[in-house]
């Protein structure tokens, strides 16, 4: 902990933000900033200038493009906030107490619909409002096909993540999360059979288990539940499930905790490294959208060219498929797992 070098931790993934944002914190207070050489020597001040700093985009690394919204300003307080409290509470020789940092007011939440307890720093904290960013999520027909049929081919290590995502609804994340159907833990997806005929698919998203022998999480379940495989889809799903039991046939996992996907160690694949290999699949569309001769593909092409595009977008294709096939808002609240209305 006394160390002069820096140590870069690569931490950051989707739930991993409290830790992203506590590791620019420290990196700001024992190297970029101060020079602090012990944790206790953190202070208020350095505590109000970071979150300053960070809120006006004034990090080491940060430049003229640097943007970042309210939101996410409001989520690194709420992170700094509590991390800098539990240490003022374990801590005896910290110079500040949890009265320094901040004061609770009682405010309404719209997504909660009811009154909840937020803390407000006690200083002044401002920030560069980022820009609207267009969000690509929609994709034609030609596009899912092209895309999905190169998965299909030469990216079989992530097949039934995606399928997940464009058959079932499941959020990225969530599909990271699903077990096998052998699972010491639970069957992660079970298959109803009328004869010779599978009338339903079942994920298991009850609860978020450990599925890694080194505790690292995959991703998070947003909404706890069972999920069918819409029944439109249940066909292409099923093709892309044997496909991709296939290919894992002979692959090292780990059986004690029997997750649907892993990567090449054996361990489940995260939503971090789904994520990476998904753009790598997308990317390798560009050459195929743009020789395609069809004037919707080649603008998306285009549009693929320059900006990146997340899994999420065949969760949004499902959305739109499923709409297309009649559901209402409630309908689309069921099989996507929504929370509220609005989200659908």
């Amino acid at each position: 902990k006394n160390s002069r070098k820096r140590r870069v931790v690569a931490i950051t993934s989707e739930g991993e933000r409290r830790f992203d944002c506590v590791v620019m914190l420290l990196n700001y207070a024992f190297f970029d900033n101060y020079s602090i050489t012990r944790l206790t020597e953190l202070n208020i001040d350095i505590i109000k200038d970071f979150l300053r700093d960070y809120g006006m985009c004034r990090l080491k690394g940060d430049n003229d493009r640097t943007r970042r919204s309210k939101n996410t300003v409001e989520d690194c307080i709420n992170c700094v906030l509590d991390f800098c409290e539990n240490l003022a509470e374990s801590e005896k020789n910290i110079s500040f107490k949890k009265k320094d940092l901040y004061k609770e007011i009682r405010t309404y939440s719209k997504a909660r619909r009811r009154y909840v307890t937020k803390k407000v720093p006690t200083f002044e904290v401002n920030y560069v409002e980022a820009p609207e960013r267009h969000i690509f999520r929609d994709m034609s027909e030609g596009v899912f096909q092209i895309l999905m049929n190169n998965i299909y081919e030469n990216h079989k290590d992530i097949l039934i993540l995606a399928a997940l995502s464009a058959f079932a609804g499941l959020r990225p994340s969530e599909a990271c999360n699903v077990r096998r159907e052998d699972s010491p833990l639970g069957a992660g997806i079970r298959f109803d059979t009328i004869g010779t005929e599978i009338a339903n698919i079942y994920i298991d998203l009850s609860r978020e288990v450990n599925i890694r022998s080194d505790l690292k999480s995959v991703g998070g379940i947003k909404k706890p539940r069972s999920q069918k495989v819409y029944p439109a889809f249940i066909e292409a799903f099923y093709d892309c499930y044997r496909t991709y039991m296939d290919y894992c046939e002979g692959k090292p996992y780990e059986a004690e905790y029997g997750a649907l996907t892993n990567n090449s160690n054996g361990k489940a694949m995260t939503y971090a490294s789904y994520r990476e290999k998904f753009q790598k699949a997308v990317k390798e569309c560009i050459p195929k959208l743009l020789a395609s001769g069809e004037e919707d593909l080649i603008i998306y092409g285009h549009i693929l060219m320059e900006h990146n595009v997340s899994p999420h977008i065949l969760r949004h294709w499902f959305s739109v498929k499923i709409t297309l096939y009649g559901a209402t808002a409630a309908d689309l609240m069921y099989w996507r797992g929504d929370k509220s209305p609005e989200s659908a």
